[in-house]
């Protein structure tokens, strides 16, 4: 399943254990809003729709639910039994300091070390690309800090993690 064009991967240096970034849970943990892996794809979707049916005299309580990926902009239905063995990825919405921009899709923003950092933003994603693009021409010709916020979270292929980051949302503030 593709992500977004915008969708870029982490750096971390070479050996990074990332395996903190996904908690194992059971099936019958989920709750609506909640994070969790896509079995299919292995990207991290929101929980929502979540039902419970119970099976005959002996079976096993069975979970169906939708997820919604932000990275890659699709939702897939799935089922499990309730002792299934899922993963709960830790996300984060880290908030980085905008530079500018690099022609029309690349982001350069600023660490807290000041260190450069590149995003892409793709005009596909009509809504947040336009958003975004007129949050950093208004808030730079105001002479205000731009600030973007990129969803964080990581994606396992495999025995492969890795972070993906999207930009989601972006704001304008004084500079301090």
């Amino acid at each position: 399943m593709a992500t977004h064009k915008d969708c870029t991967s982490k750096t971390y240096p070479p050996n990074t254990d990332l395996s903190s970034r996904l908690i194992p849970m059971h099936a019958h943990d989920l709750k609506n809003g909640m994070w969790c892996l896509d079995d299919k794809s292995g990207l991290p979707g929101t929980v929502s729709e979540l039902k419970m049916s119970k099976t005959g005299k002996h079976g096993h309580a069975k979970f169906t639910y939708k997820l919604r990926m932000p990275h890659s902009g699709r939702s897939s239905s799935l089922m499990h039994p309730g002792g299934d063995h899922l993963y709960r990825p830790v996300m984060e919405k880290v908030e980085y300091l905008v530079s500018h921009m690099d022609g029309d899709e690349d982001l350069v923003c600023l660490n807290e070390d000041f260190e450069e950092v590149f995003f892409k933003l793709s005009p596909e994603r009509e809504d947040v690309y336009t958003k975004i693009t007129e949050c950093i021409e208004k808030g730079q010709d105001e002479g205000k800090d731009v600030y973007v916020t990129v969803l964080e979270g990581p994606k396992k292929t495999g025995d492969n993690i890795e972070v993906l980051q999207i930009v989601t949302e972006s704001k304008a503030v004084n500079p301090q």
